[in-house]
């Protein structure tokens, strides 16, 4: 007996939407398409999907969710996955935040852990590298492919640092990601400003720290011949930096940008102040849209969500020393309704470009494609419902512990509606079923190649 069926979706393809029933079985998609053999009887669990539309569950390949270190004890891997879960994101790549995690046995500590609390799969990152002696190939044999460095403080690598690195990981089939910022502008725009004010932050971070270490990073690992990841791109202009790297031959590099660069200025400062306190910092309102320029083009590749947890009380510090709190977002729930609402409903992308860049593309560059990030006969069995219905966006109506939101009082047209992991119903309308455990470390291999 099939296990779920889905029926009579608006399923998301490559040529847009076509309606259809999704048949499971043991936690892998058994049938899909308009006419389906199977019927409600054949199913232990049907789920009537008319009037929603399924896309297969979403893909953040840079979250920050696991520092026994750092996050108070109610912040872990475990009550970030359950905020992931409530809203679509249905596997998870973990990097570290605070502290470092580049030996292969302390990666598989941390597998262990989070094998304990993660309530979806999840893959592992290396990092913050800031010297080149890594066991690169012991960490390979782990199951993390990537490693994470930055080009600024507190986690700075030099360039020889770099280099290093990226002929390494170049050699054995590994990938770099590069947090780009250059110190050196950052050093200087910081000292000549003089005051608390949460309007400051973003002057200490100015675009062009972006846009030179992005150039840096670039011609590093083309000569190093090591494939490249960009994370957290903040403005259109860093896209552009970057696409000169990704159009040429010798390398794999892929784009990754937020959905807060997509959804907020400078101009939003005043109003949110350190709720809108991240590392880049925010642009103008023109570079915002050269960034929903490049998602759309395809010089973005895909959109992560760069989730950093905080509670409340400790973000509403800023508002009397912004250089206090940390800098991050939480965002993990909102990523998939936010580009929906404010991507798809809009008008700025499509249904099948909305596809690539949370479930298909990440899923390549995470080496986790087609089994996650698509919906085809003998993939797993993740996927998300979503209903077309007005509603504001509050922290109160969020799985997320942390009592926040950067998009608190904006109005969305498009909610999660229900969430299926490994054949099994794990969510609906934020709240969740699943369990601490639930999830699976994925070991990984290298980026698929882009079709």
């Amino acid at each position: 007996m099939t296990d779920c069926l889905v029926e009579n979706a608006h399923i998301v393809t490559n040529a847009g939407l076509q309606r259809g029933s999704i048949a499971i079985e043991d936690g892998s998609i058994a049938a899909i398409g308009p006419d389906l053999s199977v019927t409600d009887t054949d199913a232990e669990t049907v789920v009537r999907a008319a009037g929603t539309v399924a896309l297969p569950g979403a893909i953040d390949v840079h979250t920050h969710m696991h520092d026994p270190d750092l996050f108070p004890d109610d912040i872990d891997i475990g009550t970030q996955t359950e905020s992931a879960v409530a809203g679509g994101v249905t596997t998870v790549v973990e990097l570290p935040t605070q502290t470092s995690v580049t030996t292969p046995s302390e990666l598989r500590e941390k597998r262990t852990r989070c094998e304990e609390r993660a309530h979806v799969d999840f893959g592992l990152v290396a990092g913050n590298v800031q010297d080149g002696e890594v066991d690169v190939e012991g960490v390979l044999e782990t199951g993390v492919p990537e490693f994470k460095t930055f080009t600024a403080d507190p986690y700075r690598a030099d360039d020889e640092a770099i280099l290093d690195l990226m002929t390494e990981v170049g050699a054995a089939g590994g990938t770099v990601r590069v947090h780009c910022e250059s110190q050196a502008i950052l050093d200087r725009a910081r000292e000549r400003l003089d005051g608390t004010d949460p309007e400051l932050y973003p002057r200490s971070r100015p675009l062009e720290a972006e846009l030179e270490a992005i150039g840096r990073a670039g011609w590093l690992a083309e000569y190093a011949d090591c494939p490249l990841h960009v994370v957290h791109i903040s403005s259109g202009s860093g896209a552009a930096i970057a696409d000169r790297f990704q159009s040429r031959a010798n390398v794999p590099v892929t784009l990754e940008t937020c959905p807060q660069y997509l959804a907020f200025s400078v101009d939003d400062v005043a109003d949110r102040g350190p709720f809108l306190k991240v590392n880049p910092s925010l642009k103008s309102a023109a570079e915002v849209e050269r960034l929903w320029q490049a998602v759309r083009d395809g010089t973005i590749d895909l959109v992560a969500t760069d989730h950093f947890p905080t509670h409340r009380e400790d973000r509403e510090r800023g508002w009397e020393d912004i250089w206090e709190p940390y800098a991050g977002l939480p965002g993990v729930e909102t990523m998939v309704e936010f580009l929906v609402s404010e991507g798809v409903h809009e008008g700025r992308i499509s249904w099948p470009r909305l596809l690539e860049l949370v479930c298909a593309q990440p899923a390549r560059e995470a080496g986790i494609f087609p089994r996650k990030g698509s919906l085809a006969v003998g993939t797993d069995a993740d996927l998300v419902l979503l209903r077309n219905e007005a509603y504001e966006v509050s922290a109160d109506e969020l799985a997320y512990n942390g009592g926040w939101t950067p998009f608190e009082g904006r109005t969305w047209k498009w909610r999660v509606d229900t969430v299926i992991t490994d054949g099994s119903i794990a969510a609906c309308d934020h709240d969740v079923f699943t369990e601490p455990g639930d999830g699976s470390f994925l070991p990984r291999g290298p980026r698929a190649p882009t079709e």
